[in-house]
């Protein structure tokens, strides 16, 4: 949009909005000031009007990509996201995107250029030239390029297209689980009991009966445990921030914010670490504490596990697994699968279905069986002989 406002004699000022700082969110805009009638002022500005609808800002058609991606690191990222994912855009950002693509003309970027780069990630991404980086990671890349250039498009308008669309990002592996069985859940737990503080024992039992995610349940508060209503609230995850320390704040989606029911055996191991504990108890305290009383690093509990894990021979089992341990269980005990996904907090019951898409085939005998039962044996009978008795049509 553009306007033309009278300055002086024979001097008009022409305005062109240039879309919306997304760092104030207060919009911006091209002055320029030209001479002449007013017919002719209109002339240039329907002209700069047209420049700018097809090539964006005039002088930065010239930016380059490191130019633009460190802009949107310090004017968008920063200001929009958590310190943990800036760090995460930051690394990826000035690690791989500058060193093979930051000296090219942000508006020469096409599509072949995203798909050389994710091909070269996979072969040889990695920083210790140690082989590529995984599906994963680089379809991580893929999402932090096409966030980041989508807003070159709009309200930067540097660029008219998002070169990432159209462009497929890496398609991960299915992820590798390892659930227990109730036998090596069991044994490992005893083990954890002899060996270790009541509070480490009571982490790992409530992780495996609750099914919380490590994050969740290292930032769960005792005045969001309800013992006598059986339940707790899932309201904020925790994470480690390299140089910051231990970071508090939202959980993975809106989905993980959610009320998870257990039982009288999870509700007594509470109760018991609740008592033990009593002189520290504090309403907004942690629950899970370190002795001394201090805080829990997430990475701590990650490698204890995977101590403890290996002492057992569950060479491939990691903290994690408790969680899917829990859901197998779930499942295998006839659960429906969306009670599962409401559980643990999935934003989707497609993520459900295909994290435990293994358990999925021994449902559907099972569900056979229960239809089949479900039904009396005469009825399958006169259905069978109306079947038979049926005329055959050549």
């Amino acid at each position: 949009m553009a306007h033309l406002r009278k300055r002086g004699d024979k001097t008009w000022q022409i305005t062109i909005e240039t879309g919306i700082d997304p760092r104030t969110g207060k919009r911006k805009r091209m002055y320029k000031t030209v001479n002449g009638t007013k017919k002719q002022a209109e002339k240039v500005m329907h002209k700069l009007a047209a420049k700018y609808e097809e090539d964006g800002f005039i002088k930065p058609t010239q930016i380059t990509i490191k130019e633009y991606f460190l802009q949107w690191l310090k004017e968008y990222a920063k200001n929009n996201v958590s310190i943990r994912t800036y760090q995460d855009y930051e690394g990826v950002i000035r690690n791989h995107v500058i060193p093979r693509l930051g000296r090219l003309k942000l508006k020469d970027l096409q599509q072949r250029h995203i798909i050389t780069y994710q091909n070269e990630k996979l072969e040889d991404g990695r920083l210790d030239g140690k082989g590529g980086l995984s599906k994963r990671t680089v379809q991580n890349h893929h999402r932090i390029l096409s966030e980041a250039l989508s807003h070159a498009v709009f309200p930067y308008k540097y660029i008219k297209n998002n070169p990432c669309n159209g462009v497929k990002a890496p398609s991960p592996d299915d992820p590798d689980i390892y659930p227990l069985s109730y036998e090596e859940a069991d044994i490992l737990l005893n083990y954890v009991c002899e060996n270790y503080s009541y509070n480490i024992y009571a982490l790992f039992y409530v992780s495996l009966y609750t099914g919380l995610r490590r994050s969740e349940i290292l930032a769960l508060r005792w005045r969001n445990v309800s013992i006598d209503n059986l339940n707790l609230h899932v309201t904020e995850a925790v994470d480690e921030i390299t140089g910051e320390g231990l970071e508090y704040g939202d959980t993975k989606n809106d989905a993980s914010k959610r009320t998870v029911d257990y039982d009288e055996d999870v509700a007594e191991t509470i109760r018991t670490l609740q008592k033990k504990y009593l002189k520290n108890y504090k309403i907004d305290k942690l629950v899970f504490l370190h002795e001394d009383g201090s805080e829990i690093r997430p990475d701590y509990i990650t490698k204890l596990f995977r101590k403890i894990a290996d002492k057992q021979e569950l060479y491939n089992t990691r903290f994690h697994d408790l969680r899917h341990t829990h859901a197998t269980w779930l499942l295998q005990a006839g659960v429906n699968p969306k009670v599962v996904q409401e559980r643990l907090g999935h934003a989707s019951i497609t993520t459900t279905l295909k994290i435990y898409s293994h358990v999925i085939p021994s449902m559907q005998k099972d569900a056979v069986k229960k239809l089949k039962k479900s039904i009396k044996k005469e009825e399958w009978r006169q259905n069978g002989d109306k079947i038979k008795n049926l005329p055959v049509n050549d």
